[in-house]
């Protein structure tokens, strides 16, 4: 992630450990902001626009050699509501993965939880 430099990064988890926001200024002079991390996920609000988040999947059936895949989920978002997302596999050493994975519904269902942006607005507020 060019956004964000090593450092930045870094500083991510040590503001989480520290129970502290973890905001920091990026390299296009704005301010990202990691908003979840787990074991095996992150999401981070880049900017106003773009939201990252990724998941670190174990496959029920692993797909040639390789047992987990890391899911890269970019939310790109035109407003408020509505967002357009890009969705890719990668393996744990950052090979994108071309192929079908095969995920079971536990797994679809939480990469697609990630797509759900604000669904519902009534007078002026909007509810998730």
């Amino acid at each position: 992630m060019p956004y964000l430099s090593t450092n930045n990064r870094l500083d991510f988890i040590d503001f989480l450990d520290s129970n502290m926001k973890a905001e920091v200024k990026n390299q296009f002079d704005g301010k990202s902001v990691m908003t979840v991390m787990t074991d095996d996920s992150l999401s981070i609000r880049m900017n106003d626009a773009l939201r990252v988040d990724m998941l670190l999947l174990k496959l029920d059936e692993p797909l040639d050699t390789i047992s987990r895949v890391l899911v890269f989920v970019e939310t790109f978002k035109s407003d408020s509501v509505y967002g357009d997302r890009s969705l890719k596999y990668f393996t744990p050493t950052w090979q994108q993965i071309k192929k079908d994975i095969p995920l079971n519904e536990i797994q679809r269902r939480r990469i697609r939880s990630l797509g759900l942006q604000n669904i519902l607005k009534w007078d002026g507020k909007i509810f998730n």
